[in-house]
């Protein structure tokens, strides 16, 4: 990952900085932002981190979606990162919905003239699409979503039983946290990433009752109501996943129905922007949310048809040799609409 940074890093500018517009010490956030040097800035996108993560982390999908022409915003979420409160304890659920609304908020505010994308990754994948079903008239501010290995079930899920057991311990020590152990090796196959996760003194590993039975409960929430989705959405998920599972992805993809897509890379494991084949997927986010500025903009009648600028802009990508997508013979993909 180093050797990619740095040949990108030259043509990208960055900062971490605590939000000072707050009206409290805890309501400060930490915030990281990556944007072009030079060239054109056509949009913009919001990261939304995983649980016991930060924002610091995606150093790596930031830089090189930055080196596309996007401007790229991470918000440590509450309890996590450099932000204030108590690791892995929440009010509420909806307060962690409340995250993505500000996180996006602070990208507005940066870069108002843009189109706007957010990107959530696992437990970040599920408050983004919870957030787009449950507030459609604040994610009405995006142009599209993309959810790395969401975050909508578990890879194991408990039996019924088990998560009554747990909904009542919940209800009644809602802040009572439990270690959550996940092994490096189960994130990703890049032994440098693995390392750099278990020395980072910013993830942290425990989890409130209260949280664990609400991310279970609103991942179901939003399998069953994936048809009310309105935003155009892409969920790409790693088939060797063992923390999340791939087929929850699938299948809420196939409910969603026109709005959302669906890829599945083989080989790969929990942390997609961490495994082999990033530098395709990069390219591919950054293509297909350029194709949706493409079919969001409105065209006067004497200008050139909207399938001629689809046909330059969007291109082909050739997968990197030992990767294959699900429903695509290896060699070449084509995301829908490029």
């Amino acid at each position: 990952m180093q050797a990619f940074l740095h040949a990108v890093a030259s043509s990208v500018q960055q900062e971490s900085v605590f939000d000072r517009s707050c009206k409290s010490n805890m309501s400060c956030r930490y915030v990281h932002r990556w944007w072009p040097k030079d060239g054109e800035l056509w949009g913009a996108i919001t990261l939304v981190h995983g649980f016991g993560d930060h924002g610091g982390r995606f150093e790596g999908m930031a830089t090189s979606l930055a080196s596309y022409g996007l401007a790229v915003t991470a918000v440590d979420l509450i309890g996590h990162g450099r932000s204030p409160g108590r690791r892995g304890v929440i009010d509420s659920y909806e307060q962690l919905v409340d995250e993505v609304d500000r996180s996006v908020e602070l990208s507005k505010r940066n870069w108002p003239r843009v189109p706007q994308f957010v990107f959530g990754q696992s437990m970040g994948g599920n408050l983004v699409i919870n957030w787009l079903l449950r507030r459609s008239e604040a994610s009405k501010s995006v142009l599209g979503a993309i959810l790395g290995a969401p975050l909508l079930k578990a890879k194991s899920m408990p039996k019924e039983k088990y998560m009554r057991a747990g909904r009542w311990l919940a209800d009644l020590l809602p802040n009572f946290r439990v270690p959550t152990p996940t092994k490096a090796e189960w994130l990703c196959g890049q032994p440098m990433a693995q390392d750099a996760y278990l020395r980072d003194t910013l993830v942290h590993r425990t989890m409130s009752l209260r949280l664990a039975t609400s991310l279970v409960d609103s991942g179901l929430w939003a399998m069953e109501n994936a048809h009310r989705l309105q935003v155009p959405s892409l969920l790409v998920h790693g088939s060797e996943d063992r923390l999340t599972c791939p087929v929850a992805s699938e299948e809420f993809a196939k409910r969603a129905g026109s709005q959302a897509e669906f890829m599945l890379i083989h080989g790969c494991r929990h942390e997609l922007h961490e495994e082999a084949p990033r530098e395709f997927l990069f390219e591919t986010f950054a293509s297909w949310t350029k194709t949706r500025c493409i079919k969001a903009w409105v065209f006067p009648s004497n200008s050139r048809s909207k399938a001629d600028l689809q046909r330059n802009f969007g291109h082909s990508t050739v997968v990197p040799h030992g990767v294959s997508i699900e429903g695509m013979p290896q060699g070449s993909y084509t995301a829908s609409g490029l």
